[in-house]
């Protein structure tokens, strides 16, 4: 892992931009709706900002093409710029006059929408300044940087917050966090970027993209992923009801937040250890399988033991984790790399749809069900049954070793 970052700049280049851009975004998605409920109060406000947070993401795929065809650079930098702007905007707002919620909220939606261009063109742009065969290391070592900075930065703020840091503290951090991430981008560069920028025939192409994701092994990834989501955010908005009931406490939520970035961590350091020992497929099937049980498992022992059931926890958000770096890998390496892009998207765009499905469903679940533990145990039979399913489907059981796999691979 270090060798990669001491030997590769441009790597260390994006691996700046990422954190940096990776833990202001963060931010300023989590501390922004906090700020338009202390400020307004008002239900309305922070549904509709979440809307705004979420919405874009649901015609992620619109955007696929174009990324594919622009220097991934360039797209970065001007993400950067644009995410600055709003940033600064929010900031000189909030010191100088009394913000509007509608300052508010179009500051989000802008937000929103250049982050729909920054993770596919970081999704493509990596494999051109990385080796395929460093690609778990690199992402890996991505999201470590990324989780250990935001639980370190977040819970020093959280903390400042709590005893009556003003809002434009975080603005501030936030600003610079994201000038940190345009000067990073503005270094960055690679010589495999093309030089068009023009759509001849944008429907042709964001049909071929469709098609790759159809066909193939990426049509059964897809499902998995989006299946997966789906049952995570269904449990997902029953978490502080199930913190509250077992930890005792409002801020137990928090706790499980905070001990899902630590899984986090855990996760990428068990990518780099089995990645070069392991057939995919098995890391996939045995991952799913093993978080489905250790869900189960921390829901039936949290009542009883509240540390064993944390370390059971940690390990299931561990094994999730690293479903997410290797599948986050897959995509990377099945498609061509002038599709990346494209697939990168229409994987977002559907997942944004289950989520939202999921939210639906899981507050249905939550309110009809006997206990709220329910929700949690479905969540865990379902990965186990999506563990299964991909152990029999054959163009999954084909996937080799990750250094081993090109975009050959894909029929």
């Amino acid at each position: 892992m270090l060798k990669l970052f001491f030997t590769n700049r441009n790597f260390r280049r994006l691996l700046l931009f990422s954190t940096s851009s990776g833990i202001g975004g963060g931010m300023f998605r989590m501390f922004m709706m906090w700020a338009i409920h202390a400020t307004y109060q008002n239900p309305m406000y922070t549904g509709i900002a979440g809307f705004m947070f979420g919405v874009p993401f649901v015609v992620s795929f619109i955007v696929g093409p174009f990324v594919d065809r622009w220097k991934k650079a360039k797209v970065l930098r001007i993400v950067g710029f644009v995410q600055l702007c709003v940033a600064v905007l929010i900031l000189v707002s909030h010191v100088f006059f009394y913000p509007g919620a509608w300052l508010f909220i179009i500051a989000i939606l802008i937000f929103s929408i250049a982050s729909l261009f920054a993770h596919p063109a970081y999704t493509a742009l990596l494999p051109k300044i990385v080796d395929g065969k460093d690609l778990i290391t690199a992402n890996a070592f991505m999201r470590i940087t990324g989780l250990a900075g935001g639980l370190t930065i977040g819970t020093v703020l959280y903390m400042l917050m709590r005893e009556g840091a003003d809002f434009a503290l975080v603005y501030s951090v936030t600003a610079v966090l994201l000038f940190i991430a345009l000067l990073s981008a503005m270094l960055l560069h690679s010589n495999k970027d093309t030089n068009s920028v023009v759509i001849q025939a944008y429907l042709a192409e964001l049909k071929i993209g469709f098609a790759f994701v159809k066909r193939g092994l990426m049509l059964p990834l897809i499902v998995a992923a989006v299946a997966m989501s789906f049952f995570a955010d269904i449990a997902y908005v029953n978490l502080p009801m199930f913190a509250e009931i077992h930890i005792g406490t409002a801020s137990g939520y928090i706790i499980l937040s905070a001990l899902a970035l630590v899984g986090g961590l855990i996760g990428s350091y068990i990518s780099r250890a089995i990645g070069a020992r392991f057939e995919v497929w098995k890391i996939l099937v045995g991952c799913f399988i093993l978080a489905g049980i250790a869900r189960i498992v921390f829901v039936n022992v949290i009542p009883d033991n509240l540390t064993r059931a944390i370390w059971i926890y940690i390990l299931y958000v561990g094994l999730g984790s690293t479903i997410g770096i290797f599948y986050h890998t897959l995509v990377q390496k099945l498609p061509p790399q002038n599709l990346i892009s494209r697939v990168d998207t229409t994987i977002t765009s559907l997942s944004a749809v289950t989520a939202a499905a999921g939210a639906l469903v899981g507050g249905i679940l939550g309110t009809h069900l006997y206990h709220v533990d329910m929700v949690f145990i479905i969540q865990g039979g379902s990965y186990i049954a999506i563990g299964v399913l991909l152990c029999f489907c054959k163009s999954v059981r084909a996937l080799p070793k990750v250094g081993e796999i090109g975009s050959a691979t894909t029929p």
